[in-house]
Order: structure tokens, then sequence, then C-alpha cells
């Protein structure tokens, strides 16, 4: 704060009077400046008395309040530690009267094995005569399937019966069969690997030959117009149906001797037993490969071939064709070769004795 000798400078050359009087006013200006100092210090003061105050207060609430709720907590405390002692008294009570049951249980645990014991005993009984009706069962099945292999050769059949037998042994937990299914799986395993021949197959092919017999030429046999070989008859009149007329004339003359069988001329009829001979051997060779009989097959796919080529003109063309077929026929097999599956057989006759 500035002096307030400096705000009124003295006057040197003015009389005593105004010098006092300036004193005086200098001197009320010096105590109203420090009045209004000591105001504003005390009103200062007063204000942070009042904050002080506040701050007091608001802490002192801010003490009740955080005592309420410890308060307020230790009741809920309390009222929750009376829940759960209740809780506990229940739950032993409850343990209580559970050791109680478990001690009316403790002799259960024996009783249920002597009487597992029991029933295995009497599932045993009931098994045995089970047991051995599958193993006689599964001989029989297996036994057919030698016999269907040894008298028809039907690998297929006798695979399906061997799996019987081996899902006949499977239903039962008998461990005495175990030796037994595992050379049942060995032998099914044999049979299905088996190439089984396309006897359908054979059977068609043999089938369209006998419908291409009722067309074939045969030697001997009378023809009602003689075409030149290679050549298709001409029906449309003109010169080239004259000139063919001119080739037959001129081919009249010419004799050629093809086989015995063509030596004489044949009537009708035998035409027809010669195409029905041949029909027969063929369907003879189809039921031979139904029967899977590889020996009466391959003689009737040759009797065949031989009346044929005794009897009809392998010289056309559809006669060279159904002989070519034939001669392929001829390589074919119509049964598998069968494998050996005796042991498990064996086996099977051991135990279902």
């Amino acid at each position: 704060m500035p002096d307030a000798d400096h705000t009124l400078p003295p006057d040197a050359g003015g009389p005593p009077d105004d010098q006092r009087h300036a004193d005086r006013r200098r001197g009320e200006q010096r105590r109203i400046v420090r009045a209004l100092w000591q105001g504003a210090t005390a009103l200062l003061l007063a204000v942070i008395a009042v904050i002080a105050t506040a701050l007091l207060a608001w802490r002192e609430l801010g003490f009740e309040q955080a005592l309420e709720r410890d308060r307020t907590a230790d009741r809920m405390a309390g009222r929750d530690l009376e829940v759960i002692r209740a809780a506990i008294g229940q739950l032993e009570s409850e343990a209580a009267a559970s050791r109680a049951a478990l001690g009316r249980l403790e002799p259960l645990p024996e009783r249920l094995e002597q009487q597992g014991e029991h029933l295995a005993t009497i599932e045993g009984r009931i098994e045995a005569p089970q047991r051995a009706v599958a193993r006689v069962e599964a001989a029989h099945l297996v036994e057919l399937a030698s016999h269907r292999l040894s008298l028809e050769r039907d690998v297929a059949g006798a695979a399906r019966l061997f799996a019987a037998a081996a899902e006949r042994l499977a239903t039962l937990n008998d461990p005495s069969t175990l030796a037994i299914r595992a050379e049942l799986e060995r032998d099914l395993a044999r049979l299905r690997a088996v190439p089984v021949p396309d006897v359908a197959a054979l059977g068609t092919r043999l089938a369209l030959i006998g419908t291409t017999v009722r067309d074939l030429p045969m030697l001997g046999m009378i023809k009602n117009q003689y075409v030149p070989p290679g050549d298709e008859p001409t029906q449309a009149p003109g010169l080239a149906r004259a000139w063919q007329q001119l080739r037959v004339l001129g081919d009249l003359v010419t004799v050629r001797r093809v086989s015995d069988a063509a030596v004489q001329l044949v009537s009708m009829e035998e035409i027809g037993v010669r195409r029905h001979h041949l029909e027969t051997l063929l369907f003879a060779a189809r039921l031979a490969a139904l029967r899977g009989d590889d020996a009466d097959y391959a003689a009737n796919i040759a009797d065949s071939r031989d009346w044929l080529r005794r009897y009809f003109d392998i010289h056309d063309a559809r006669g060279q064709a159904a002989d070519a077929e034939l001669g392929a026929l001829a390589a074919s097999r119509v049964s598998p070769d069968i494998p050996d599956v005796s042991g498990s057989l064996k086996l099977l006759r051991r135990v279902a004795k």
C-alpha cells in the first residue's frame, strides 16, 4: 500500500496552519487505510472460518453417514448370520438323517454282489443250451455251404451261408467260439475274393448265336435265286440286272466242292433238323453254364462249332461271325475255382459234438 505522505506532498512555501491541516488529513487517510486493511483482513478471516466450519460440518456428516451404514451392515450381517446358523442346523439334521439311512444301506452292496452271482449263475444255465444250439446251427449252415460249393459251385450262396453262421455265433458272448469265428471270417474272405464268371453274359451271347442260326446259309440247300459271291441281287430292271443274269449263266458251269456234306442237295426237312440240332447244342451249352459244369459246357461248345463247320457255310459273313463267337466262348469258364474253406467246418463239428 503506498504511503499517504506521497499522495499529498507538503507545501514548502505555505503557512504553518496549512501544514498542520495537511498533516492531519494525511494522518486521517492513514487511519482510514489502516481501518480498511483491518476490515478486509477480518472479513478474510471470517470467510476462512466459515469455510473451515462448513468443511468440518461436511466431514462430520460424512462420518455419521458412514457410521449409519456400518450399523445397517452390522444389522444385516447379524440377520444373515442367523439365517446361516439356521441353515447349518438344518444341514446338520439332514446329515444325521443321511448317516442313519447310510447305516441301514451298509449291507446292501454285499446283497447286490450275492444277487449278481446268482443272476450270473442263472444266465449261465440259460445261455448254455442257447450256445450249444447256436454252435449246432452254425455247423449246419457251414455244412450246407460246403454242399453248395461241391455240388452247385455256388460261391455267392456259400458266402451268404458263411456270413449267416458267423452272425449266429456273434449273437452270444461265448469265448469258446472266438477261434471258430476268426476261422469263419478267414473262410468268408477267401470266398468273397473268388472271381465269379458272368454266366448271365455267356447265356446272352449263346442266345444271340441261337437266333442267328435260323438265317445261316447251309451247305447243300437249294437257293431260290443265286447271286454271285460278293454281290447283292438287283431288283430294278436295266443293264445292271441284265449283266448280273449273264454272270449267273456263266457261273452255272462252275463246279466247286465245299465239303463232304455239300456233295448232294438236302431236303427242307433235313435243313430243319440240322438247324434244330445246332440250336439244341447251344441250349445245352447254356444249361451247362447255368450249372457251372465246365466239362459239359466245353463239350457242347466244341460240338456246336464242329456242327456249324460241317453243315453250314462258314464262308458266309454270318457263318464266320458265329464261328468266331463260338471260338471266343470256348475260352470262357463257367465255374469258379473253389478255395479250401473246410477249416471252420472242422472246428464247428468238434465243438458241436
